[in-house]
């Protein structure tokens, strides 16, 4: 598996809930594309898909491009208008 690969897998994985991954959202389209780098330079050295991924961007928040930063906040208030649309129903 490719590291580029692995880096989308993991942040497709490791940020979205299993309910959302069958899902495609342009937040979470951007989130891959802005944070591939990030991950692999801060991140790589956790498994795709694991909580480790997760818990090292938010150490390294500070460290993150400002792009990446931008599409996790954009990715974190969709996934929790989705939430608040489901529950709702």
């Amino acid at each position: 598996m490719s590291k580029t690969l692995a880096a989308l897998l993991a942040l497709a994985i490791g940020a979205a809930p299993a309910a959302t991954l069958a899902e495609s959202s342009p937040a979470r389209n951007a989130l891959k594309r802005a944070c591939t780098g990030d991950y692999m330079e801060l991140c790589s050295a956790y498994s795709p898909g694991g909580p480790e991924v997760e818990a090292c961007f938010r150490t390294n928040m500070k460290k993150l491009s400002a792009d990446c930063a931008t599409a996790i906040t954009a990715y974190k208030r969709e996934q929790k208008a989705t939430r608040r649309v489901s529950e709702a129903r």
